[in-house]
């Protein structure tokens, strides 16, 4: 499996520059400009009521939908992408970036600010929402800076919205001071009025959508789906991404992907593994079953080359068959105690990891799970599947919860 990546290319290239711009020369961009202390509140808080809808329409057949604008929304290609440009009345316009291939919500966020950071001081690097729009996750951040101008230092704020839609895979700007909810309001619209020409993907038998905040601070998401295959087999995607602070200034993002084929009784037939961090590949691991419980894992790990074969001493875990083992034996309390191997090619490539997962309390579903030295809180449903998940961060809490969750596993 390859994990989907981003060219941003182009992407506010200039949006903190140190000679102005009329928006119509670049239609990107809105150059800051210096304003006394006391005006740059107001300026912040700027917002725009509800403007006409304008229909869109790609120049090439390959999409439709609608977006708010004073005007109607022109194109051009570049390299590939097709960049949108909607006037709204203000300095600088809407500009969106339509990617003929999927993107990694993490590696389109660390390209954005890199390229803010070449040219200004960066003052604050943040995601301000996650969230599911048309059953893609869709998250919005924001990079608050300062520019050196002829006239003094000015403050700019470059507004972000990544859209990982495989059909229509989207990434929308805004480089002005304000504005923050009308560019959510414009683009959550825009996302969720678009319809591929395409055949549409087949809907999962399963679906569910978790949140990942540090502190009540959106840092993450995890989209998981389960659909049926040819004799009874089931295949599992998760598509998962992290947007961690490392100061007020800076972010480590992760991607994660990894698909999961197993068989009728829930054993363990194929594995994919993908994980990006800052948008550059770093794990890349594949694990077929060669019979019974020997297995192939082939692929790349922290740049080394890997091959080889290894046997199970018992089943290899997966997503069906544990959620099976909880649901019929750990919280009902026949068992206290389960050890699984499962192989996780994040912390061991070469061979299965044990996992010990442990009953919490006569009531509810709450039961822990310990891999090495991590340990993790987790509450399921009646059906075995995660609905929340605290994970110990130094001296904080990571906690992953469901939001959203529609059919059968």
């Amino acid at each position: 499996m390859r994990l989907r990546t981003t060219l941003l290319l182009g992407l506010l290239t200039g949006c903190a520059t140190t000679s102005a711009s009329k928006p119509e020369e670049t239609p990107a961009e809105a150059a800051p400009t210096p304003a006394p202390k006391a005006d740059l509140k107001t300026l912040a808080a700027r917002e725009l009521p509800p403007l006409t809808k304008q229909r869109v329409a790609a120049p090439d057949g390959s999409f439709t939908g609608e977006v708010e604008g004073a005007g109607a929304p022109t194109f051009q290609k570049q390299e590939g992408i097709l960049i949108m440009s909607v006037p709204l009345g203000t300095q600088g316009p809407l500009t969106c970036f339509v990617y003929a291939e999927p993107l990694d919500a993490g590696g389109a966020l660390s390209r954005l600010l890199g390229m803010v950071g070449q040219h200004t001081e960066i003052q604050l690097a943040r995601t301000t929402d996650v969230r599911l729009i048309n059953e893609s996750p869709t998250v919005y951040a924001e990079a608050q800076y300062l520019v050196n101008m002829p006239q003094g230092k000015a403050a700019g704020l470059a507004k972000l919205m990544v859209h990982t839609n495989e059909q229509v895979p989207l990434v929308c700007t805004h480089d002005e001071l304000g504005y923050t909810e009308s560019f959510k309001r414009m683009t959550s619209g825009l996302a969720s009025s678009l319809k591929a020409s395409g055949e549409p993907k087949p809907a999962p038998r399963y679906a569910e959508f978790h949140l990942v905040r540090i502190q009540g601070h959106p840092v993450g998401f995890e989209r998981r789906t389960v659909s049926a295959v040819a004799g009874g087999s089931k295949l599992t995607e998760v598509e998962s991404s992290l947007f961690l602070p490392r100061s007020a200034k800076e972010m480590m993002t992760q991607d994660t992907r990894h698909k999961e084929l197993a068989d009728k009784d829930g054993r363990l037939v194929a594995r994919d593994y993908a994980r990006a961090t800052n948008g550059e590949l770093d794990i890349q691991m594949s694990l077929e079953q060669v019979k019974g419980r020997e297995y192939h894992y082939e692929g790349t790990h922290s740049g080394k080359e890997l091959k080889g074969n290894f046997k199970a001493t018992q089943d290899l875990a997966t997503d069906p068959s544990t959620a099976k083992l909880l649901r019929e034996q750990l919280v009902p309390g026949k068992k206290k105690e389960l050890t699984m191997q499962v192989y996780s090619a994040a912390a061991n490539p070469v061979a299965p990891t044990d996992q010990v997962w442990r009953r919490e309390s006569t009531e509810g579903r709450d039961v822990t799970v310990e891999m090495g030295p991590m340990k993790v809180a987790l509450t399921v449903d009646a059906q075995g599947m995660v609905e929340k998940a605290v994970v110990p961060v130094g001296k904080m809490e990571m906690v992953q919860e469901r939001v959203s969750v529609s059919g059968t596993p």
